[in-house]
């Protein structure tokens, strides 16, 4: 208390001249409408810079939450989307059977380890098999394609990311339509290249690539990149195709893993064709 008197005593002018300054420009804010309106203009924006300040500090410390929301958002909305859904047309089917019927479904999840300087890359998730993960589904980002769970335990799953030697997704050339393969060849994270293509068919950089929906792992349509280069490989007849990934697997921190609901069903098909 002695301190604070004597901290008053020393200063007191400073307060004193601070107290009429505020008295003063009150006095002329009630008797002059166009000082008092500058003074309140004044006032109001100050008050607005320092709620923004405010509500910037605040809104940085709960980005993630707010962005964990936003992935269980866009993971059911992804889950409604046409692609999501087989169609039949066929009057048969619309005994037992909606006319769209759900094939894949996405559970969001957050990546909490990774690797994308390697030669063979993963990624480790937050979700396992009590949240109805299983090895073999595919994952992806909200820009594209990232990779396949191959290990799961009880509340975490292993993802071999795209960036790995092993992964070979199928893929196609949205505008025109043929397949090949994605691979990764190791180096650059950000880069990857293409094979199987048909030399004959005409390519155009900055062709977009798509997932092709052959795979059992991946819906149609998924973004992987765009074409950078290409050029022909006359010992084989097929192109050598440089792509840029749409997705940034850096930065990537929230994904959806893909259940295809159909997925056993055609695993039994294709076993059967083959243990003929």
């Amino acid at each position: 208390m002695r301190n604070l008197l004597r901290f008053l005593k020393r200063y007191y002018y400073i307060f004193l001249f601070i107290l009429l300054e505020g008295i003063s420009f009150y006095i002329i804010s009630q008797n002059s409408y166009y000082q008092g309106s500058a003074i309140t203009t004044f006032a109001n924006e100050i008050a607005g810079k320092i709620s923004t300040k405010t509500q910037n500090i605040s809104h940085y410390f709960t980005l993630g939450s707010s962005n964990e929301s936003l992935a269980k958002e866009n993971a059911r909305l992804r889950s409604k989307i046409e692609n999501s859904y087989v169609k039949y047309q066929h009057k048969a089917f619309q005994y037992n059977d909606t006319i769209y019927k759900q094939q894949f479904e996405y559970i969001d999840a957050k990546v909490i380890q990774k690797t994308i300087n390697k030669r063979n890359n993963y990624f480790i998730l937050n979700k396992g098999s009590i949240h109805g993960v299983k090895n073999n589904m595919g994952v992806i980002g909200p820009d594209g394609i990232v990779g396949v769970i191959i290990n799961v335990s009880q509340n975490f799953s292993l993802v071999m990311s795209v960036l790995h030697q092993d992964s070979r997704p199928n893929i196609k050339n949205a505008r025109t339509k043929i397949s090949g393969t994605l691979v990764w060849e190791g180096g650059n994270y950000s880069k990857g290249k293409l094979i199987d293509i048909p030399s004959s068919i005409p390519l155009k950089i900055g062709d977009t690539i798509i997932t092709s929906g052959f795979s059992q792992d991946f819906p149609e349509g998924i973004s992987v990149g765009k074409i950078t280069n290409f050029q022909k490989d006359k010992g084989t007849g097929f192109y050598v195709v440089d792509i840029k990934f749409s997705v940034d697997y850096n930065k990537l921190e929230f994904v959806y893993i893909v259940k295809n609901f159909f997925k056993e069903e055609q695993q039994q098909l294709t076993k059967d064709i083959k243990n003929e």
